[in-house]
């Protein structure tokens, strides 16, 4: 498993995810998004009997960080040959 970087961009900055787009189209290993959640997956009241996951997916939150500065980095693991 290789590790690479994600740059996850905030909605509201679209200029910001175009020049960085451009900026690291060359890198393998660097990733670029927009920012695509419109609201926390888990909104419902609705008890749940049982939770299957093991765990939570997001290990970091990272929506102060977005409304601050318009980015964050995370670390992106990747799938494949070492």
């Amino acid at each position: 498993m290789n590790k690479g970087h994600l740059f996850i961009i905030a909605r509201r900055a679209q200029w910001m995810y175009e020049a960085m787009k451009q900026s690291f189209a060359g890198h393998a290993d660097i990733g670029v998004i927009l920012d695509r959640r419109r609201r926390e997956r888990r909104w419902q009241t609705i008890p749940i009997a049982i939770d299957r996951r093991a765990r939570e997916r997001r290990t970091v939150n990272i929506d102060a960080l977005l409304r601050q500065l318009g980015w964050v980095v995370v670390e992106q693991r990747v799938e494949g040959p070492e």
